[in-house]
Parts: C-alpha cells; sequence; structure tokens
C-alpha cells in the first residue's frame, strides 16, 4: 500500500481517498523514506480524482499532500486520455497551480514532455487554453517543448496560429521561442507553410513578417491543400486587411493619419530610436489604453501596413523567380480575386512589378472587365492614364469584343453589389448604376453606343435590368420628401405664428414692437424671417420632388440635388428657428433670471447638434455621389 501520512493529515488524507480502491504496488521507495509507492501504471479512476480535483481547483496544497503520499502520482497517466496531472493544470483556469507543479517537475524536463493519447504536451494543452502565464512557465522550464509536434504533426506555434485571433499574445511568444531545430524542423518540411497562412487569416500580419523575415523560403511556399495556397493568395481575398476595403468614420480617419505604428517585426536592439519619436510613440501607447477608439484604429493601421508590407516581401521575393514560375506563382485567379474585391493595393503591387500581368484575362475577360462587372471603382482607375490628346485612355485599349462586352457589363444589374457602392438609399444606388453605364459608354468605340443588341440598345438593357431599383428608388425618394417636408411644414407655421407674436407685445396705437430698439428683437426678426424663407424653400423643393416623373435619367443629377438642397434649408431652418428661441427667452428673462441665459443657449445647440450627427453622414454621401470626382479617376501605378 502507499506510505502514511502523518498523524496531523491522517484524516484529512483518508476522506478524501476512497477505502476500496484498488492499487498496484511498485517496488521503489518513495522520496520520504524506504516504504513503497504507487506504481506508474494505469489504475481505478477513484484514486486521482481528489487529486483532478485539486488541480481544476488550483489547491495546491492537497495536491502537494498526494504527492507526498505518491510521489509517482506526478507524471502517472492519470485518465482515460492519458494526460498526467499537468496536462489537466494546463486546461484549467489555474495559472499559480501549474507554476508549482512546474517548479517541482522542473529537475526531470522529461516529465514536462510527456505527452496523451493525441501525442500532445502540456504545452499544446495550454495554448488551447489561452492562459500566456502558462505557456511561458512551461516554455522558460523546457525550451524543447516548442519543438515538439502532436499525433497530427503540428507544434504549439501552430495550435496558437488557428487561436491567434483570440490570443495573440501567446502566439507573439511562440513565434519569438520556436526554432526550426529538430525533432519537428516545423519550418522545413513540407506543412510549413499552414501556420504561416493561418496567421495571415487571422489578421496577425505582423507575426508572418517575423516568421518570414527569419525563414525567406516561406515567402513563396505554397500548401495545395489550401484554396488559396500562398500568403500573396490568402491577402488577395481580404480585402479589409487594406485601406481600400476598410471604411472609417471622419474622427477614426483623423487618428488613422496621426497615429504613428512601428512595423517592428526585426530586431531594433542596435537601433535606437531618437527621444522625441520614444517619447510621441509612448504617449500614444497611453492613449491607447485610455481612449479604446485610439487603440481599435491602431490596430486596423498595423493591420493595413503590415498586409501591405508582406505582400511586397513576397513580390521581392517573386521576382527572383523566372517568368515561367513567376507566370506559374500569380495565377490568373489571383489578379481577378483582388481586382473583383476591389483590393487596390495588391492589384498595384502586382503589376508594379510584374507589368506584363496588365495583358492577362481571367476567365475569358480582361481585368478592367471585371472591375467593371464587380463595380469596384478603385481598381479600375488603376488600368487609366493620362493621355496626351484625351482626359483619360485605357490601357490596353478596349478591342470592339471587349466594348460590347463591357457594355453588357454595365448594363446588367446584380443587387449583391449594392455594398460595394457605399451610398446610402435605393435612389443614390441608381445614381451609382447610371454613373457607371455612361463612364463605360464614353469608354468605349463610338459605333457600340447605338449599336443594338438582341433588337435592343444597351441602354434599353439597363432600364429593363434596374426596373426593380428604379422602384426602390422612386419609393425612397417618396418618402424622404414625403417626412422632410411635413417637419419643414411645421417648421413654417411655428415661425410664421411668431412673427405676429412678438416678444414683449406692441404698441396698441401704431402696432410698433415695444422692444423695437433692442438687440435681443432685432435677432428674432431676423432669424424667424430667414427660418420661415428657408421652410418655405425646403417645402417647395419636396414638393418639386414628390412631383417628379421618376425617369431613369432623373436620378442621374436632377432628383439627388433637390434632395441635398431641400436638406440644407430644412437645417437651415431648425437652426434660426433655435436662434429665435434662444432670443426669445432673452427677452423675457434677461432682466430677471440672468443666469438661465448660458444653460439655455447650451440647450438650444443640443437639437442642431444631434440634426448635424445623425443627417451628416447621409448628406455628405448625396454631396459625395453627386458632386465627387467621376468614377474614372487615373491612378499612377508607379507612385
Amino acid at each position: 500500500m502507499a506510505a502514511q501520512p502523518s498523524d496531523g493529515s491522517r484524516n484529512s488524507d483518508q476522506a478524501e481517498q476512497p477505502a476500496d480502491v484498488r492499487v498496484s504496488v511498485g517496488l521503489a521507495p518513495s522520496e520520504s523514506g524506504g516504504a513503497p509507492e504507487i506504481s506508474k501504471e494505469e489504475v481505478d479512476g477513484h484514486y486521482y480524482r481528489p487529486l483532478l480535483q485539486a488541480a481544476f481547483k488550483g489547491d495546491w496544497e492537497s495536491a502537494k499532500r498526494f504527492f507526498e503520499r505518491d510521489s509517482a502520482s506526478k507524471t502517472a497517466k492519470i485518465t482515460s486520455r492519458s494526460e498526467t496531472v499537468l496536462h489537466i493544470a494546463a486546461l484549467s483556469a489555474q495559472d499559480q497551480f501549474l507554476e508549482n507543479l512546474v517548479e517541482l517537475l522542473s529537475p526531470c524536463l522529461e516529465a514536462l514532455e510527456m505527452v496523451d493519447c493525441n501525442g500532445r504536451t502540456a504545452l499544446h494543452n495550454a495554448v488551447l487554453c489561452g492562459r500566456i502565464r502558462k505557456v511561458k512557465a512551461l516554455v522558460r522550464s523546457n525550451p524543447k517543448l516548442t519543438q515538439l509536434a502532436d499525433n497530427e504533426g503540428r507544434v504549439p506555434l501552430a495550435i496558437s496560429s488557428l487561436e491567434a485571433s483570440m490570443h495573440k499574445e501567446i502566439a507573439w511568444f511562440l513565434a519569438k521561442s520556436t526554432t526550426n531545430d529538430g525533432p519537428s524542423n516545423p519550418f522545413s518540411g513540407p506543412s510549413a507553410i499552414k501556420p504561416i497562412l493561418d496567421f495571415t487569416y487571422s489578421g496577425h500580419h505582423d507575426i508572418t513578417l517575423y516568421l518570414v523575415w527569419r525563414y525567406p523560403h516561406l515567402l513563396t511556399m505554397k500548401n495545395t491543400n489550401y484554396a488559396n495556397p500562398s500568403i500573396l493568395h490568402v491577402l488577395a481575398v481580404m480585402p479589409n486587411q487594406f485601406p481600400s476595403g476598410t471604411r472609417l468614420s471622419v474622427l477614426e480617419a483623423l487618428i488613422y493619419k496621426c497615429i504613428p505604428v512601428d512595423l517592428n517585426y526585426k530586431p531594433t536592439d542596435k537601433n535606437s530610436d531618437p527621444l522625441l519619436q520614444y517619447l510621441t510613440r509612448s504617449l500614444w501607447n497611453a492613449a491607447k489604453f485610455v481612449v479604446p477608439i485610439i487603440k481599435r484604429v491602431h490596430e486596423v493601421k498595423l493591420r493595413h501596413l503590415s498586409a501591405a508590407e508582406l505582400a511586397k516581401q513576397v513580390c521581392i521575393a517573386i521576382s527572383y523567380m523566372n517568368t515561367t514560375e513567376i507566370a506559374q506563382f500569380i495565377e490568373e485567379g489571383l489578379l481577378f480575386q483582388a481586382t473583383s474585391r476591389g483590393i487596390r493595393e495588391m492589384v498595384k503591387l502586382c503589376i508594379k512589378f510584374f507589368p506584363e500581368l496588365i495583358w492577362i484575362s481571367p476567365h475569358g475577360r480582361s481585368l478592367m472587365a471585371h472591375a467593371v462587372k464587380f463595380r469596384q471603382e478603385r481598381t479600375l482607375g488603376l488600368f487609366l492614364k493620362v493621355s496626351s490628346t484625351s482626359e483619360l485612355s485605357i490601357v490596353p485599349a478596349p478591342t470592339w469584343e471587349e466594348s460590347n462586352d463591357v457594355m453588357s457589363i454595365a448594363a446588367k444589374y446584380n443587387p449583391k453589389f449594392d455594398a460595394v457602392t457605399k451610398v446610402a438609399g435605393a435612389a443614390f444606388q441608381m445614381q451609382r448604376e447610371l454613373q457607371w453605364f455612361k463612364a463605360v459608354e464614353k469608354w468605349i468605340e463610338p459605333f457600340v453606343r447605338i449599336v443594338t443588341f438582341d433588337s435592343k440598345s444597351y441602354w434599353d438593357i439597363f432600364v429593363e435590368q434596374h426596373n426593380e431599383l428604379l422602384e426602390k428608388g422612386e419609393k425612397w425618394v417618396k418618402d424622404t420628401a414625403n417626412s422632410c417636408m411635413l417637419v419643414s411644414t411645421l417648421i413654417a407655421t411655428i415661425l410664421f405664428a411668431a412673427a405676429f407674436t412678438v416678444p414683449g407685445g406692441n404698441n396698441g396705437n401704431t402696432g410698433v414692437p415695444l422692444l423695437l430698439g433692442e438687440d435681443s428683437l432685432l435677432v428674432f426678426a431676423i432669424s424667424d424671417a430667414l427660418g420661415l424663407f428657408f421652410s418655405v424653400t425646403a417645402i417647395l423643393l419636396f414638393l418639386a420632388i414628390l412631383t417628379s416623373r421618376y425617369e431613369p435619367q432623373d436620378f442621374l443629377e436632377s432628383l439627388p440635388k433637390k434632395i441635398i438642397m431641400g436638406l440644407c434649408f430644412l437645417f437651415l431652418s431648425l437652426a434660426f428657428m433655435l436662434v429665435a428661441f434662444a432670443a426669445t427667452l432673452t427677452i423675457v428673462l434677461g432682466k430677471r433670471l440672468e443666469w438661465v441665459l448660458i444653460p439655455v443657449t447650451l440647450l438650444t445647440c443640443l437639437p442642431v447638434a444631434l440634426f448635424v450627427a445623425l443627417q451628416l453622414p447621409l448628406l455628405y454621401q448625396m454631396v459625395k455621389s453627386t458632386y465627387g470626382p467621376s468614377i474614372f479617376r487615373a491612378e499612377d501605378i508607379w507612385k
């Protein structure tokens, strides 16, 4: 039987251990004396239940007494999955318990390397559990653990690449701790690219940059079991990893431009930063913990810069290949994915390094045609250049077949691309479709514009394809105009009535206001008149919208301009109404309760600010869509 505990702890130990447990007796002496100890062979599960409970609860004292009674239990297989107490401790949420256990087992490094039925060490479990303290404790006690693979051939770094979206700190630590040594050589085998691709899918390109900087051969390595077999292929299907595929608010865009980001994937110990840069970076790091939006924008910018740098490094590595190898690596599908998703940075980088790619035709269509089909205006701008004879020209120029193909694409409507246009409301989606059609019409050969297709012109096809969107746009415009006209009418009614009830009253004989010489009365009169003028003008504009024909051409400029002007006049009328209200309170309460003026003025500004915050983004999108730059905006690939 097991060595008996001391008298002081006998009662408590007997309460933990069932009386009918059957154990196997070993021949080795215990650490405390010459009494025999429990064998490492598997025993009845009831025996180790107190040890399991202690590991999950973090009760180190109970576990320590168990180890003193049975020293073999430190490394015994105590579950049906052949897990030791170290495996169980790594899966629990008790960091201190595992640190104590690692310290106890550290003289015997083999004890830290024991595996379960899946070939996983305790470090594998700690990575799955997401506990950085446990990972650091295990690796520092036995650095060899980072090189041990499970039955599926995965080292802890490979597992962390799948969990990196939740536990990036662990992924960074393992990336710096894992080497290409034996027995697994994780960065040399055919599956070495898999964790790299997983890190790229997770958006942690800074970790990927660090690993490919240490092992450059991974830049051009492929995994044939993946739909996107290389780093460049993965980046080509992730538009949100680049600035062109990310939408930021006005405040976020301002922070994005100001916040510094360091791509510290290379050692920088020898090159210390200047004091001013160090202080600036320290201030921003402190601000990230205080203001959540700064931390979020910093992560976005870090992701953007590291993704661009990673794509650049891959292209540099590919450029050392011969022409045939380059063509095999950068398939047509890669540029098709980047073009159709609007990843301007990827397309620009690939064409900049390999100009011959501009001639490829994925799925039988040129890259320009795919940009038109998927309504990716930013990608299309890369295929335009300034011409000496005309405003814009195409590189290369479209042939007769391409002209017909592109016109047919521009005339068709696909609802799933509405989100790509980044405009609000069905009316402005219709406007954007019209802008695409008109722009492509100017691009192609003149004869194609008037030629019929199946006895129909391309304009007829456009109207038929967009009939449903046209109906939605008409409903959206009418609902918006009705709502805004109702508000404008209420404001006009209030201001019209206020004009005949002047604050302070009128002279009974002459009808002249008694406070005619007061500045506050002058402010009231001017603001009331202007508010009434703007509200009536807004009513007329919204009435004109309701009586429009709602022809497709009206959605290009006529209706959007009326909506924009109507909203602007409505905002001005609301603002002047509130100014008139504040002036009236000044007249009534100015000499009695002077302290009321400041809070009343601030409260008066609140509705104006609320209107601006709620309606300004919509108004901005409308103005940008109507008066903004054309869809065809040439961009120099070489800059």
